[in-house]
C-alpha cells in the first residue's frame, strides 16, 4: 500500500544522525596541525560526514548523480522562453556527455543517470544509464487545474526513494539535477506556498523570461496559489496542486538517501525548493543534505534563510542540472582525505626534528 499515510509513516522511520561519531572527527580536527577551526567549510563537512557515515571516515568513492526530466502543462501560459522540445534534445545531450552535466560528470568520474519521469517527447534511442519512469506526458497546466492527482505525485516521490534505495548498494554518496520546461515556475509556485515570501523576491526570470514574460509568470504563480489555497496543505497536496513530476521526484530522493543514511549534494534553486519541501516532511532530512552551491535565481536566498543554510560556492550559475553540485565532489575528497591524512604538530614534530 502506497498512500499518504503509508509515506508518512515511512518518512517518521528516519533516524537522526550520530552525534558521538561527530564529536570524534570535532576532536580529530582540532588535533591536526593547524589553528582550530581553519579549514572552515571542510571541516564542515568532514563532521556532516562522520554523523552520516561513521567515523573514522571512509572514502566516498562511488558517486552517483541522477537528473530528473519532466515538462510541465503550465508551459501554455508562456511562462517559458524554451520550446518544450528541448527537454528530450538536452536530456539525450546528457546521455551523449556533450551536455554540460555529462561533460562534468565525465570529466570528474562520476556515474550519470537521467531518468525520464514525465517528458512529453520521448528520447528515441536507448541508453544503459537512461531510466524509463514516466508517469504521464507532462503535468496538467495548473492555470486550469491542478497539476497532477495524489496517486501520480506519490508514485512519483515512491520513484524517488526506489531509485535511491536501489542505488545505495552500489553508491556511497549521490546528486541530483532536473531537466524540465517551466519548472522554475512550478519550483517558485511551491516555494511561494510554503513561505508566503514577497513573490517579487520568490519569482525569476528562469531560463531567460522578459520583463513582461516575468509579471506573467508571477501572476498566475498567486492566482493559482490562492485558487488552490496551497498556504493550508501538505507538501505533497501542494505538490500535486502545483508541482511537477522532477520535483516530487527529488523530494523522494531527499527521503531516500536519508532513510538509507547517505549524502546527496543539493544543487540550486529547483533542487533546493526540493530539498525545501522534503525538510518540511521530515526536519531530520536536512542533516542528510549538503547545500553545494548559490543560484543565481532569486529564490534561492529565501530557502537558505528559510533553513538556516548556507553554500560553499558561488559561481553566478543558473543552469541546472545538477551542474553545480557535481562541482563540489572534489572538495569533498579533499575534506576526507584532509581529516584522514593530516598529521597533529607531535606527529610532524617527530618526523622532521631528528
Amino acid at each position: 500500500m502506497r498512500d499518504k499515510n503509508s509515506l508518512f509513516k515511512l518518512i517518521n522511520d528516519i533516524k537522526a544522525i550520530n552525534n558521538k561519531n561527530i564529536e570524534k572527527a570535532q576532536r580529530e580536527l582540532d588535533r591536526k596541525m593547524k589553528p582550530k577551526n581553519s579549514l572552515g567549510i571542510l571541516e564542515d563537512i568532514c563532521k556532516k560526514l562522520a554523523g552520516i557515515y561513521t567515523y573514522p571516515l571512509k572514502k566516498l568513492n562511488k558517486k552517483c548523480h541522477i537528473v530528473v526530466a519532466a515538462d510541465n502543462g503550465v508551459i501554455e501560459e508562456g511562462v517559458s522562453s524554451c520550446p518544450i522540445e528541448y527537454t528530450p534534445i538536452v536530456s539525450e545531450a546528457m546521455l551523449n556527455q556533450i551536455a554540460c552535466i555529462g561533460i562534468f560528470t565525465k570529466t570528474l568520474g562520476i556515474d550519470l543517470n537521467v531518468v525520464d519521469i514525465g517528458m512529453k517527447n520521448d528520447i528515441k534511442r536507448d541508453y544503459p544509464n537512461l531510466i524509463h519512469k514516466k508517469i504521464k506526458r507532462g503535468t496538467n497546466n495548473f492555470v486550469k487545474e491542478k497539476a497532477m492527482t495524489i496517486d501520480e505525485c506519490l508514485n512519483a516521490i515512491y520513484i524517488g526513494i526506489d531509485l535511491i534505495n536501489e542505488k545505495s548498494q552500489d553508491y556511497d554518496i549521490f546528486s541530483n539535477g532536473e531537466m524540465g520546461i517551466a519548472n522554475t515556475t512550478t519550483s517558485s509556485a511551491l516555494l511561494y506556498s510554503i513561505t508566503r515570501k514577497n513573490i517579487d523576491d520568490v519569482v525569476g526570470r528562469g531560463g531567460g523570461l522578459s520583463d513582461e514574460g516575468l509579471n506573467k509568470k508571477k501572476k498566475i504563480i498567486v492566482e493559482a496559489c490562492k485558487k488552490y489555497n496551497t498556504f493550508e496543505m501538505d507538501a505533497v497536496e501542494m505538490l500535486a496542486s502545483v508541482g511537477g513530476f522532477d520535483l516530487a521526484c527529488m523530494v523522494g530522493m531527499y527521503i531516500g538517501v536519508a532513510l538509507n543514511r547517505k549524502l546527496m549534494l543539493v544543487d540550486g534553486f529547483i533542487s533546493s525548493v526540493a530539498a525545501l519541501l522534503a525538510c518540511n516532511l521530515n526536519k531530520d532530512i536536512q542533516d542528510y543534505l549538503l547545500f553545494t552551491h548559490k543560484s543565481e535565481e532569486p529564490g534561492v536566498n529565501i530557502i537558505l534563510d528559510y533553513l538556516k543554510e548556507k553554500t560553499f560556492l558561488n559561481m553566478n550559475m543558473r543552469l541546472g542540472e545538477g551542474t553545480g553540485a557535481v562541482l563540489a565532489y572534489p572538495i569533498i575528497d579533499c575534506a576526507v582525505e584532509m581529516i584522514n591524512t593530516m598529521k597533529t604538530p607531535e606527529e610532524v614534530y617527530n618526523l622532521f626534528n631528528k
